[in-house]
């Protein structure tokens, strides 16, 4: 069963989604309700949904500023947009905070039924992915318990990738209070052992990405044969998790700060997450304190791709999918994948598929 926060400044409307959606069917659970975006991401903090429902116009916090701030703290969660208006601005900020569907009002029963239903699909294709790639399965009787689990420990990921240490912590305090609340040291000890062995190889995963040894504290060696002294009780297993995450993150970002090699993965990265913005050659030399002839010829030889075609390839499948998955006007398309010229826009896109966008969403 997954939850599901609706945040909305209109009781009629929440009311309509709330009658709407086929929440059984979809394993779906409603835990909480907010009218502006303030009360919301208190209701998030404190409920730890795994969707949310939100409109864009609201007093205090609006879906504008909520969702930026969803898509920092909570990388994992499941957004779906609702809006009176066929706004633009709206528009571009959902999909640059991976929200699932942008709905127009009054809500349509199948199309919100077909947006809730990806973002189960999602998860629990998430969740089978997170729980096939851990080296100990973990043994919670409670299945409600590991989707909690699940979605708390791809925050975390989110966060670590991010170097975001004090939304880490604050995600993996929200996490041990979640396990002490369901009594997870009243059941088998060993589990407390596999939950501090998973997240120190997720740690070490990325540390070794970054090039940083860590050191486990004595009682975090997998193959100590006091595994379950050395993790004796949820506190000692989280003070130990956060201890280990602090000083990797640290360790990380002064390095970061005192290379002087150019590091080519955070440059893919950068673009991977900008690559709609009007970004360029010059601007991301600049921006890493190289010259253009030294990151083009870099990338090329890590790669064996040039950067503006790499660029030109994401903006390019990205098109596609708004073109094709989102039936998004032609113009809205080109301002959502970095070109504000829009007859520029159609000669790369014919040039690049062998057609124009107009043939392509005829093809459909």
């Amino acid at each position: 069963m997954f939850n599901i926060v609706i945040i909305d400044d209109e009781p009629w409307s929440r009311e309509v989604v709330k009658a709407l959606g086929a929440w059984d069917n979809l394993g779906l659970r409603i835990v909480g309700e907010a009218e502006d975006g303030t009360e919301g991401l208190k209701l998030i903090e404190e409920l730890g949904p795994n969707v949310v429902v939100t409109d864009m116009r609201m007093p205090g916090l609006d879906g504008v500023d909520l969702l930026k701030t969803m898509n920092e703290r909570f990388p994992a969660l499941k957004i779906i947009v609702m809006s009176g208006y066929d706004d633009f601005a709206y528009l571009k900020q959902a999909i640059r905070s991976r929200a699932v569907e942008y709905l127009l009002k009054p809500i349509d029963q199948g199309e919100l039924n077909a947006a809730l239903e990806r973002c189960v699909l999602e998860m629990k294709q998430a969740s089978k992915t997170a729980i096939a790639s851990w080296t100990m399965p973990f043994a919670f009787a409670d299945a409600g318990l590991l989707e909690q689990y699940v979605a708390y420990r791809q925050r975390v990921h989110g966060y670590l990738l991010e170097l975001n240490k004090p939304a880490a912590l604050e995600t993996l305090a929200m996490l041990e209070e979640l396990l002490d609340k369901a009594n997870l040291e009243s059941g088998d000890g060993n589990r407390l052992a596999k939950i501090g062995h998973d997240f120190m190889l997720m740690l070490e995963e990325f540390a070794s990405e970054n090039d940083v040894t860590i050191g486990r504290p004595a009682s975090g060696r997998a193959s100590s044969k006091d595994t379950k002294e050395a993790w004796d009780s949820l506190a000692e297993t989280f003070g130990h998790i956060r201890s280990m995450y602090i000083t990797a993150i640290d360790t990380i970002e002064d390095n970061r700060k005192n290379r002087n090699r150019l590091d080519l993965a955070e440059v893919r990265l950068h673009i991977d997450r900008h690559f709609q913005d009007a970004i360029s050659l010059e601007t991301i030399a600049q921006s890493y304190f190289v010259s253009k002839e030294h990151l083009s010829r870099a990338f090329k030889s890590r790669f064996g791709e040039n950067l503006m075609d790499y660029i030109l390839r994401k903006r390019m499948e990205k098109a596609r999918e708004l073109i094709v998955q989102r039936k998004l006007a032609i113009k809205h398309v080109a301002q959502l994948t970095g070109y504000e010229d829009i007859a520029y826009f159609y000669r790369v896109f014919k040039k690049h598929f062998g057609q124009t966008p107009g043939d392509l969403r005829k093809d459909q």
